[in-house]
């Protein structure tokens, strides 16, 4: 079978949707398929699709970010276009939109392009509020949670299936019961459904009510919220470093307010880290509130997330038994989630979408 995945731009920092993507690419083509992914620098046309990519292009340069691709893989060709169209997108048995940006592109090529396949990995409506409408359109759908296959039912589109997300628990696996410091870790992203003033509010409760903690976030790009002084940044740590932020830390805060799939908790429970969110149904699907991680009411009305968050790590700082019993919980969990069995059900569904010719 040839396999082409759409992406919605080159993928230049560390993005999870894209590292999923490639994870599954990999697994096809060890499967004996032809997997290509392609990688437009434009999606759409006219002076506002160059202008768009032109500030990307601008941001990158300040940010120090590399011309080449984050990820690759051994056996799939990626393939960095001007845009995503019938002389660009290689006759495939199916063409798989990874983003709603890419599917109305995906959904003009021709039949000769393959069956149309839409990879849901998020609620986008967070980018552009009319994103939910992209399910309703002829596509055979998959989603990366159970939440997600509900979501799109309920606003009338199609889902055939789900396919999960993992990591590898070899890579991530260390001594959970060992002493850990007292140190936070967190992802800090600046779009505002990541909850990076959430993240900001709370690692100031937290110094001010415990100024010996120590705190690291790491980022694809510099931080544009002023963190307080005490928190180390990472920028862009490869693999190895990232892993060890993980390993060193006892917390680990997960403040978006929206998720696909919560993928850096899970790298968290893996490591062993007591997870603590904010309640959202991607970190849910991951995690169990109460069980594999301690879960927060996202900010309402007299309700504050941050300070919430901050008592909640106390507590557990307070109490290395229940970061142990939380870390472990999370480990079970995450163990039970294999890359091996999510790419053949990813198979599965593309070969019963092939085989039906539509969805």
């Amino acid at each position: 079978m040839r396999v082409t995945f759409v992406l919605p731009a080159p993928i230049r920092v560390p993005v999870g949707g894209a590292a999923v993507v490639y994870e599954h690419a990999a697994g096809l083509v060890r499967r004996g398929h032809t997997v290509t992914v392609v990688a437009p620098r434009q999606i759409g046309t006219g002076l506002t699709a160059g202008a768009r990519a032109f500030a990307v292009h601008v941001r990158d340069r300040l940010h120090g970010v590399a011309r080449a691709s984050v990820y690759s893989a051994s056996g799939v060709e990626t393939v960095e276009v001007e845009r995503a169209e019938a002389a660009t997108v290689p006759p495939a048995d199916a063409v798989v939109a990874t983003g709603f940006q890419t599917v109305a592109p995906v959904l003009a090529l021709p039949l000769s392009a393959g069956v149309k396949v839409h990879f849901v990995q998020g609620d986008e409506t967070f980018v552009d509020p009319d994103a939910r409408a992209a399910w309703r359109l002829p596509f055979a759908r998959v989603a990366c949670s159970p939440w997600l296959a509900e979501a799109i039912r309920a606003e009338g589109g199609t889902c055939l299936g789900v396919v999960e997300n993992a990591v590898d628990p070899e890579f991530f696996a260390c001594d959970i019961e060992a002493d850990r410091p007292a140190r936070v870790l967190a992802l800090y992203h600046r779009h505002p459904v990541k909850g990076p003033d959430v993240l900001v509010r709370a690692l100031r409760r937290l110094y001010d009510a415990r100024p010996d903690v120590e705190a690291d976030v790491f980022c694809a790009r510099r931080p544009s919220h002023r963190l307080p002084k005490h928190v180390r940044v990472h920028v862009r740590p490869d693999r190895v470093a990232l892993r060890g932020l993980y390993a060193g830390a006892a917390v680990f805060l997960h403040t978006s307010r929206s998720e696909g799939w919560g993928l850096t908790a899970m790298e968290a429970g893996a490591s062993g880290c007591a997870v603590i969110a904010v309640q959202n149904k991607g970190v849910e699907s991951v995690l169990r509130c109460g069980v594999s991680m301690r879960c927060v009411a996202p900010d309402a009305p007299g309700v504050d997330a941050a300070a919430a968050l901050a008592l909640e790590t106390l507590d557990v700082l307070a109490h290395p038994d229940e970061r142990r019993r939380l870390g472990r919980a999370a480990r079970e969990r995450t163990a039970s989630f294999r890359w091996d069995d999510l790419t053949s059900r990813f198979e599965s569904l593309l070969v019963r979408a092939v085989e039906g010719g539509r969805p």
